[in-house]
This record gives C-alpha cells, sequence and structure tokens, in this order.
C-alpha cells in the first residue's frame, strides 16, 4: 500500500520542521548543551509537528553521534527508531489509554532501564484525554522520573490539562504555520513526487490549510489524484468547492452597496443550482473582513488574487466602517446550518437585516428633572432651568420627596441614559445571545430575562428584579469572574459599549437617595423587606 504523503515527507531532522524555529532552536541548543528537560510539554493547532518533533528529540538525546543538536540519522539506533523497531521509544495515544490502570503499569515499567540507548523516552499524544485519577497518577512519576526517562506529552487543547502537570513540564507552544511557508513546503512535495502545480493551485490549497501542514498535504494528495499534472487554480477550486468564488465577491458587493433585490436574486439562483449556501457565506465572510481591513488601511496580511483585491477595494472607499462592521456581524449571525424549512431562508434575513442601519435603542437624553412617577407614557419631557432644577432637588432633599427619591436625575451637570423599557429589541437580543451560556450554577439568559427593568447611568447598566431570589441568584453569578466576562461580552456585542453591571431591587432603588439609604447597610435592610420610617439629618460639621 502506497505511504501518503503527511508520512512519507515527515521530518526526520529538527531543521526539517516547518514554521517553528524559535522551538527547534531552543531544542537543538538543549541537546547541543546536554541540558534535556526530563518533560516537555508540546501543544498547539493540529497538523503543526507536534509529534514529529517529539519523535526527532527522542532521537536526538539517543544518537551516538548527533551534530549541532540534530540526530545523524545514520547510527544503528537512528535507524531503529525511524524504523519503528526501537523499544525505548513508547507513543502513548491518550485518547484510548486513558484510564488509571494504563498509567500504573506505566509507572512500574518506567523503572526498567534502556535496552539500547541512554533514555527512554515516552511520548504521551492527546495528554488531555486522560482522566482525572490517570493525572494523579501520572504527577508523581512526571515530577520525579528515573534519570534514563524523559516525557513528552503532546496536546491540541492544553486547557484541559492540569496545572499540577504544565508546572512540572517545560511547555513549548506550536503556532499554525503560515500559508507561505505551506506553499514553499508543498512546492518542494510536488516536485518531489514528480508533478507539476501553479502557484495560485498551491496557494488555494494552502490557505485552505488553517495553518495545518498535514490537512495541506492531504488536500494536494487528493488533487495529485483526482487531476494528475499539472495542477491548475481551477482545479483547487473545484477540489475545495471554491466554485461560488464569483458569487460570493458579487454578493459582498450588493451587501455593501445595500442592493436588497439583487442579493436575494443571488441568493436563490445559487440555491437553484446546487450551490453550497455555508461555503458562498463563508467564503463572503471572508470578502467583508477583507473590505473591512482596506476600509482600515490594512492590507499586509490579505491573501486576495489581484482581481479580487482590485473589486474589494472601491466597496471599502465607498462604505462606512460603521455599516461594515453591522453587515459582517448580521450575515456572521446567519444560521445556515438547519436542514429543514427554506434552506435559504437565515441568508435571506440576513440581507434584509444588515440593510437596514442600526439604531440603538438607548439613547444619550438631556438632562431632565422630571419624576418617574410623575410621567405619563405618552406625556412629553419638560426639560426645567438649571436654577428651578436646583432648587426642586435642594427642597426634595430636605423634606425626602418619594418623587425625587425615585428620579433619574444625575449629580449636576452630569448626563444619563434612558431607561431600557423591557419590549426593547435589542435587550431581546442580548438574552438570546446567552440563552445557552450556563453560569457558575445557573443559566445566565434565563436569570437576564427575569428583570424587569433596566436602565443605563454613568457607566453602569442597572438591572432591577421584582423578586429577591432572581436579583441574588443573578448577584451570585456575577461575583464570579468567568459568568460576569460572559454577560459583559454578550452587553458589549450586541449594544456596542461595554458597561458595569449592577443588580438591585425595583422597589429599593432611587437614583437620588439620601445619606443614610446609599448606606449599604440600609440597602440590604431594605432588600430584605424593611423600610425606612424616618431619618436624622446630620448637624453641620458633624463628621462622626
Amino acid at each position: 500500500m502506497t505511504e501518503v504523503l503527511y508520512r512519507k515527507w515527515r521530518p526526520r531532522q529538527l531543521k526539517e520542521v516547518v514554521g517553528q524555529e524559535p522551538i527547534i532552536q531552543t531544542l537543538r541548543n538543549a541537546v547541543s548543551l546536554d541540558r534535556v528537560a526530563h518533560a516537555f510539554l508540546f501543544c498547539g493547532p493540529r497538523g503543526t509537528g507536534k509529534t514529529s518533533t517529539a519523535r526527532i528529540m527522542a532521537k536526538a538525546v539517543n544518537c551516538l553521534k548527533p551534530n549541532d543538536g540534530e540526530p545523524d540519522d545514520a547510527c544503528e539506533i537512528c535507524q531503529s527508531i525511524n524504523d519503528e523497531q526501537s523499544l525505548d521509544i513508547i507513543e502513548i495515544d491518550g485518547a484510548s489509554n486513558n484510564g488509571v490502570d494504563h498509567i500504573r503499569d506505566l509507572r512500574e515499567k518506567v523503572a526498567y532501564t534502556p535496552q539500547q540507548g541512554k533514555y527512554k523516552v515516552y511520548i504521551i499524544d492527546e495528554v488531555h484525554m486522560l482522566s482525572g485519577a490517570a493525572f494523579n497518577a501520572l504527577l508523581k512519576t512526571i515530577e520525579e522520573p528515573p534519570g534514563h526517562a524523559i516525557f513528552i506529552l503532546a496536546t491540541t487543547e492544553v486547557h484541559k490539562v492540569p496545572l499540577t502537570i504544565l508546572s512540572r513540564c517545560q511547555r513549548y507552544d506550536f503556532r499554525r504555520i503560515s500559508a507561505e511557508d505551506i506553499q514553499a513546503q508543498l512546492h518542494k512535495l510536488t516536485s518531489a513526487e514528480g508533478y507539476e502545480a501553479e502557484s495560485e493551485c498551491l496557494a488555494l490549497i494552502a490557505r485552505a490549510s488553517s495553518g495545518s501542514l498535514r490537512d495541506a498535504e492531504n488536500l494536494l494528495e487528493q488533487a495529485m489524484v483526482s487531476y494528475g499534472s499539472p495542477l491548475t487554480e481551477a482545479q483547487a477550486r473545484d477540489l475545495l468547492a471554491m466554485g461560488g468564488d464569483e458569487r460570493a465577491l458579487e454578493l459582498v458587493g450588493h451587501l455593501v452597496n445595500k442592493s436588497v433585490t439583487e442579493a436575494l436574486s443571488l441568493i436563490n439562483d445559487a440555491s437553484a443550482d446546487g450551490t453550497d449556501l455555508r461555503q458562498l457565506q463563508r467564503m463572503a465572510i471572508n470578502y467583508l473582513r477583507g473590505v473591512v481591513l482596506i476600509k482600515s488601511g490594512v492590507t499586509e496580511s490579505l491573501e486576495y488574487s489581484n482581481e479580487a483585491f482590485t473589486r474589494l477595494k472601491p466597496m471599502a472607499a465607498s462604505s462606512s466602517i460603521d455599516h461594515l462592521v453591522h453587515v459582517m456581524r448580521v450575515f456572521s449571525n446567519a444560521d445556515t446550518r438547519g436542514d429543514e424549512g427554506v434552506a435559504t431562508l437565515p441568508m435571506e434575513m440576513a440581507i434584509v437585516e444588515s440593510s437596514i442601519e442600526r439604531t440603538p435603542a438607548v439613547t444619550v437624553m438631556p438632562v431632565t428633572s422630571v419624576s418617574k412617577t410623575s410621567m405619563k407614557p405618552d406625556s412629553p419631557v419638560v426639560s426645567e432651568s438649571p436654577q428651578q432644577s436646583n432648587q426642586r432637588i435642594e427642597n426634595g432633599r430636605a423634606r425626602s420627596s418619594p418623587s425625587v427619591a425615585n428620579s433619574s436625575v444625575p449629580p449636576q451637570g452630569g448626563t444619563t441614559r434612558a431607561p431600557v423599557r423591557e419590549s426593547d429589541p435589542e435587550w431581546d437580543s442580548v438574552v438570546r445571545e446567552l440563552r445557552r451560556s450556563k453560569g457558575e450554577r445557573f443559566n445566565l439568559g434565563a436569570l437576564l430575562r427575569a428583570c424587569t427593568s433596566r436602565e443605563i447611568s454613568e457607566g453602569k447598566l442597572i438591572l432591577k428584579f421584582g423578586h429577591k431570589s432572581n436579583m441574588e441568584r443573578l448577584q451570585q453569578e456575577i461575583e464570579n469572574p468567568h459568568s460576569r466576562q460572559v454577560i459583559q461580552e454578550a452587553v458589549q456585542k450586541v449594544m456596542g459599549t461595554s458597561y458595569e453591571i449592577a443588580v438591585i431591587m425595583a422597589d429599593v432603588e432611587s437614583s437620588r437617595q439620601s445619606p443614610a439609604q446609599r448606606s449599604h447597610l440600609v440597602r440590604k435592610a431594605q432588600m430584605m423587606g424593611a423600610r425606612v420610617v424616618s431619618e436624622k439629618e446630620e448637624e453641620p460639621g458633624n463628621d462622626e
């Protein structure tokens, strides 16, 4: 059976690893100076060379004649490792050997000395799949292994590895490989395999691999099997289902220009032709990103053809950045994964919505001194002169007027924003963003839906609750850093501004409270059902 490309051309020396130069240089120095750690952690995206580097390191530390930190690939030990016959290199799949019994078996065998080389090297791939008990069993061994044992752990999800393991390893973060490096490697492979390929073809495959060299090599092999030599750009587009590239450019032009009729016709024609709408959506979002970057003056990282760049540039010049961001956000949120109903409906809704200018439901209002309790639903807001406002506020303070206590008047010279009404679509969008978000104990969307009213004041989003239990639950979630961040990110995504979140009971909040009512003890007592009967005014000059 023919060996697949990514295995046939797997690197055999550290210098052959693509796109990880800082890591490779450090490892070569460690081997040259004989300062190799007893435990390594290689983490990063798939297909970036973690396992290959681990195998080369196993050769380098055991090589009989290493050269500048590299294995010579000629000695008996290197040959046995290349042929996968060495008993001193033990590779373990963490996904299928994730139980505590497997690790206990490893602990018993690690004490045996190597048969051929200087070190026994244990390579545990996908180490994050180990169970908690397995990690605990591995902990002591990986902290103080025998002098002849080296552990190399590899994972794509380092956040799942316990900190106790991380702190005992030298960590190396493998980065995604750039499209230029992948394209150069693919060019070497095609030449070595006796194939010809257009540069544009290899560039498309490199970009489609998302930084994974293994994925790119697999795509290249598919193209070789499907089309033979020479490989062309058109063949790569056909292989990658990128035939809708022209349609995606046209769609972006319609979205930027708010040409709803043309955009809807294009989507329905594409669906009738059997085009993959999800792929069309992804390509359109990619081009929208390009328009935004061009508008922002960032063109160095764009990897489009000259024709595509020429067509995107005038789109950026003729549209505002606010509209572009709005279109990209709406189109990105269109869920085209469902197979039921009308397949084009999500994208049709996104097209119509993106053409409508987004008007914030919460707007800045001038300072007024009209009490909430005296305002009728349809009554106009009447502004007072500064003298009238100041006099009314001073009188209200002296009388502890309920009307003033319930008003939303900020300090003199300040501004406030109108309360967010319960039927506000913007707030409904915030709730929808969090409908599947689980906090420390409760569903965040369900808690926010229980909020009776909201208002924004002095950079804070104040949420009012009619039931104490709901308020306390949300307060508990806000005190958790992760839950608070999730809520703030959802609010910022929908409302466009980051706010500090505060929760209160609807019947005890007052933006104009007396000094006693501003006390946290008094507020706590009010939340428990107490009410203020009378207040004693402080004597002037009394600081106690």
